[in-house]
């Protein structure tokens, strides 16, 4: 199993950034590599939704139920997709200045062992470079 954890800080306070993560429709607009983003459900504090993926040769799409405790943290749990193991968590924590420290933490492992082993390296890029692209936006937004 792979995990990727990232971090940053952001001058933004976490109510702001939580909103970018949590506007998921949204995600293709500033993802290279997502191809398309469908809130399935959105239910109080549980949001199933299905991001599209393409990068290199992997072309596919996963579901995730994102349980939601604003402002703080998106726990993401896979439904459905090529992964025997997908499990992913954002933090926010505020900082002094009015800003917060973004951090990304997903585990991850492919149903089938011989495309992981193609493919691990292209997704585990592409969920690095979430925290950054995030952070990017949220400067925008300032």
């Amino acid at each position: 199993m792979r995990e990727v954890k990232r971090s940053a800080l952001v001058s933004q306070p976490p109510a702001v950034v939580f909103a970018l993560i949590d506007d998921i429709e949204s995600y293709p607009q500033f993802l290279p590599w997502c191809t398309h983003a469908r809130v399935r459900e959105r239910h109080g504090d549980t949001v199933v939704a299905t991001l599209g993926v393409r990068q290199g040769a992997f072309t596919g799409e996963f579901t995730t139920r994102n349980t939601l405790t604003p402002d703080t943290r998106i726990l993401m749990q896979l439904v459905e997709g090529p992964f025997r193991h997908l499990e992913g968590r954002w933090d926010l924590t505020p900082i002094e200045a009015h800003g917060c420290r973004v951090e990304l933490a997903v585990s991850f492992e492919f149903k089938n062992r011989l495309s992981g082993m193609l493919m691990e390296p292209l997704f585990a890029h592409s969920i690095g470079s979430l925290v950054e692209a995030f952070v990017r936006r949220a400067r925008e937004r300032a």
